[in-house]
């Protein structure tokens, strides 16, 4: 019998570059786990975010046009004295639009997280299972080990479908509504002056993706079976809010072992709400009045903040090192 040799031949198609194979498992990822109609119907209820966004910033932009349909409807609706006062208050705007035009999307982009943040529970919950948890439970990961991607490669291309979905809710109703709302927009100059509070809107849809992204893949990767992955999701946020809330009471900086309390607090302090109302009070005298006939809403009792982002910047970071840390060590000894 003659010896035989395998012989090396070199692959002669067309090489992929990296990026193309991390988008590649991302782009799997992502058929895979918007595939349940459950997941597309949240998502599209997550929607309504920019359609109320656009809505506000249009209404605005008509409201502060000298002559528009919208004022010349209301004046015929309510009276020559309803006109007057929105005529007044579209000329303040437009003399002060640092403050208005900025003001009125810094407001819409700062309560955006109050929906964002029930809407992450629901969605990730529906799909946390079908990220690293099923990979494992399947010994596909295996597979994804042996071929010439590593293993941050894989955990890169899962990162991308987490953030990808999570930006639909944190991060897109921001940058359409504002192009939208400013497209409509009475004068071009409102794309600028509204342009600090979509910076402020992006750094915190950042921030929380990019964290609750790290926090679901480690949820997904400590799950021994893809159903015990949504338990252990939903079972999480259970104990990190019941810790938080007893942690209280020996300091209240524990508090941001919750992470979304952390998110909501750099978020009042990257916004900084009570620093616009205040050069509101200065620029409108009779605002504090305006607004207590239409609300209860006490300007005054509006707690301030001291723009410190040190304390829950650091739960944050730990809670994400803590994320990798076992996501790297769950997918190197499986």
């Amino acid at each position: 019998m003659s010896d035989w040799k395998p012989q090396y031949r070199r692959w002669k198609g067309q090489s992929v570059s990296l990026w193309k194979r991390r988008f590649s498992i991302a782009r799997y990822g992502l058929r895979l786990c918007l595939a349940g109609k459950a997941i597309r119907a949240f998502l599209f209820l997550s929607f309504s975010q920019l359609v109320f966004l656009c809505a506000v910033f249009i209404i605005f932009g008509q409201l502060v046009t000298p002559g528009s349909v919208l004022v010349e409807w209301i004046q015929s609706k309510s009276g020559e004295r309803t006109g007057t006062i929105i005529n007044g208050l579209s000329s303040w705007a437009l003399l002060y639009p640092e403050i208005f035009v900025d003001g009125i999307y810094r407001i819409g982009f700062f309560f955006i997280k109050y929906a964002s943040m029930p809407l992450t529970l629901v969605i990730v919950a529906l799909f946390v299972h079908k990220l690293i948890a099923q990979d494992l439970a399947s010994q596909a990961i295996v597979i994804y080990n042996s071929k010439a991607l590593t293993r941050w490669d894989y955990l890169t291309g899962k990162f991308i479908v987490v953030a990808t979905i999570l930006s639909l809710i944190w991060i897109l109703p921001i940058i359409a509504s504002w192009i939208i709302g400013n497209a409509l927009s009475p004068d071009w100059a409102f794309f600028y002056h509204s342009l600090p509070s979509l910076m402020r809107g992006l750094l915190v849809g950042a921030i929380a993706v990019s964290s609750l992204s790290l926090i679901a893949l480690a949820v997904s990767s400590l799950a021994q079976k893809t159903g015990t992955a949504i338990a252990y999701w939903i079972l999480g946020w259970v104990i990190l809010s019941s810790l938080a809330s007893l942690s209280q009471f020996i300091n209240p900086a524990f508090d941001y072992i919750n992470p979304f309390a952390a998110i909501d607090t750099l978020s009042s302090a990257i916004f900084r709400m009570d620093s616009f109302i205040s050069e509101a009070q200065s620029t409108i005298p009779f605002i504090d009045q305006a607004i207590a006939r239409i609300s209860d809403l006490d300007l005054d009792k509006i707690p301030a903040t001291d723009g410190s982002i040190i304390v829950p910047s650091l739960f944050l970071a730990t809670l994400s090192a803590i994320s990798i840390l076992i996501i790297n060590r769950r997918t190197a000894t499986s």
